[in-house]
């Protein structure tokens, strides 16, 4: 399959590897056709008119066609083939193909503290958004071989999949410039603590509804809804695994988004709480309370990895 794109599913053990996937996709846009196409999340979704912002970095390769590119630290670009756009948390941007050509379009999103301490090092940073390659036939093939690597298992996200990504960024680096090289060097000694499975397939199926949909506000009737089981049943077998009951997993995985939007992003607390799919803040102050025993104001003081004004 050509065209596809994933959300990826991110714990805390993946956030402390320092570098880790959180989506990525695959599309060919035709000309005349409406952009961006429809169907991904709201954080991802955008109208090109509005433009958007997102919580973390991406990396976007354009061939087969042109467009525009435009933020607030850029301006407007002309995209041609063979271009990588390079978006910043935090900052707005918007993008779109010419109608006349469309364009094909190859992107993976990532965050982590490593790719922030190259913002704060100045060694990346959003003027430089657009970067035209002379030759970009290699990085093709490497994008596609990592694409159709994580399109094969999309529930998996572990540190042999941060190693992957590290390994596409070197790539892009010997294109683009040499300051990504001090990436390659760094943080390749942690523990490979992946999301727990067990040899229970139907508890292996509630983690992945669970751990893949993390954008959406969901409950235990509608996983039920996905699975034919019944619900005393599943929550049987997901208690003997795990210890705890699929509600609580659903908080946990809630939690693991909402500290991760709070340390590496400058979103409102409430538009924190909406992208972890709890249904107001309030509801995620009393999770945090309950589990963290602190607000989650108090924890981004503590935890954020942000340190960089717009200006």
């Amino acid at each position: 399959m050509y065209e596809f794109y994933h959300y990826l599913p991110v714990d805390d053990s993946i956030m402390k590897f320092g570098l880790y996937l959180t989506g990525v996709g695959r599309g060919v846009i035709p000309s005349m056709d409406n952009y961006p196409p429809v169907g991904h999340p709201n954080m991802y979704a955008f109208d090109y008119h509005r433009g958007r912002i997102l919580p973390e970095f991406q990396m976007i390769l354009i061939t087969d066609g042109q467009g525009i590119f435009e933020s607030k630290k850029t301006g407007q670009v002309s995209i041609e083939p063979s271009t990588l756009i390079i978006l910043f948390p935090d900052i707005w941007h918007r993008y779109k193909p010419d109608e006349q050509t469309g364009w094909k379009e190859r992107w993976f999103s990532i965050n982590g503290v490593i790719i922030h301490q190259l913002m704060e090092l100045g060694l990346i940073h959003p003027s430089h958004a657009v970067q035209q390659l002379s030759e970009p036939e290699h990085l093709i093939s490497i994008f596609d071989h990592f694409l159709d690597r994580i399109h094969r298992n999309p529930a998996e996200n572990s540190v042999t999949t941060s190693l992957s990504t590290m390994a596409v960024l070197s790539e892009i680096s010997e294109l683009i410039g040499p300051y990504e090289h001090s990436m390659a060097e760094a943080k390749k000694q942690h523990n490979n603590n992946k999301v727990k499975y067990s040899k229970d397939d139907l508890v292996n199926s509630v983690l992945k509804i669970i751990w893949t949909q993390s954008h959406r506000q969901f409950s235990v009737d509608s996983i039920l809804t996905q699975l034919p089981v019944s619900r005393r049943t599943l929550e049987r077998r997901f208690q003997k695994f795990h210890g705890h009951s699929i509600y609580e997993e659903i908080i946990q995985c809630r939690l693991s988004r909402a500290k991760r939007l709070l340390k590496e992003t400058h979103l409102p607390v409430k538009t924190v709480a909406y992208l972890s799919g709890f249904k107001c803040a309030e509801l995620m102050r009393r999770s945090f309370e309950r589990v963290l025993s602190q607000p989650p104001s108090e924890f981004r003081q503590q935890n954020s990895v942000i340190n960089i004004s717009d200006e």
